[in-house]
């Protein structure tokens, strides 16, 4: 080949493979210091638009089950309640049996009965949480639990929470000191606890029922939160396949291409004292 001091291939040659180490050096340290392979959509824009999007189905998520901790908190608050009323209503149940004997003083298990009504109203108004009450109403909450991905579009995953109205119970039981003793006397009042205690079990059973109730509607709660929990596992899994670098590789790599780097600075340092050589022709 021959000499120029115009032009000097083997600079050039060894000039762009400098570069080019130089440029996949750079790439390398970039990765080490994010910990990602496709940090913006110059990377991977197919990877980067993928991760991107799940990853906003991963915080949607996240939101959302907080959103399901409320709600079961909410929940677990009102079955505690329904449970405490029904322990009240067997007390109220037992202070009828007693009343049914025409012997007892009615009046003093009337002061009684008062009482544990208005047990049951404390209990009632105490069973908030976050400021919902699912025991003074019968109202139907609607939750959105979870969310559905079909290509681009995304669906709402809900479940119910019906509120359990217990005023109807604790009016029943406000009302049976007046029931049983307002009679002429002893067997009217033992007759009328009677009647009052047949009456009882059908406000038991819609306690119970609703007690029962909330116990399914909080652990289908419970449960989709664990699922949920473990579904932004997986896609944060998924994501990190897609978009984090592989640091032992890429350590690898990286004292590699230094090593390469070094040999292309000799070869450049080489190639030009390549010119130098052609003044050895003019001695």
């Amino acid at each position: 080949m021959a000499a120029s001091i115009l032009t000097n291939v083997g600079a050039m040659v060894a000039l762009q493979t400098l570069n080019k180490t130089s440029k996949d050096l750079q790439t390398v340290q970039d990765r080490i210091s994010t910990g990602m392979k496709v940090a913006t959509a110059k990377d991977n824009s197919s990877y980067w638009a993928i991760s991107t999007v799940m990853k906003s189905d991963v915080s949607a998520l996240k939101a959302l089950n907080e959103n399901i901790a409320i709600n079961a908190a909410t929940v677990q608050t009102a079955r505690v309640g329904a449970e405490n009323i029904q322990k009240l209503l067997s007390e109220v149940k037992n202070q009828l049996s007693l009343a049914t004997s025409a012997s007892v003083d009615h009046a003093k298990i009337g002061d009684e009965l008062d009482s544990l009504a208005a047990n049951i109203q404390n209990t009632i108004d105490s069973a908030s949480y976050n400021g919902e009450n699912l025991l003074d109403n019968a109202d139907t909450r609607t939750l959105t639990v979870s969310i559905n991905r079909s290509g681009a579009a995304i669906t709402a995953v809900t479940d119910t929470i019906d509120g359990q109205d217990m005023s109807a119970v604790q009016t029943f039981v406000a009302g049976l000191a007046a029931a049983i003793s307002g009679g002429a006397d002893g067997s009217a009042n033992a007759a009328a606890a009677q009647t009052q205690l047949l009456a009882l079990e059908t406000h038991m059973d819609t306690v119970i029922s609703a007690a029962a109730e909330f116990g399914n509607v909080g652990k289908r709660l419970d449960l989709q939160a664990d699922f949920t929990s473990k579904l932004v596992d997986s896609l944060n899994e998924g994501i990190g396949t897609l978009v984090d670098a592989n640091l032992n590789e890429e350590s690898a790599r990286l004292q590699a291409l230094q090593v390469q780097q070094q040999l292309g600075i000799q070869a450049l340092s080489i190639a030009n004292q390549a010119p130098q050589n052609i003044l050895s022709l003019f001695r």
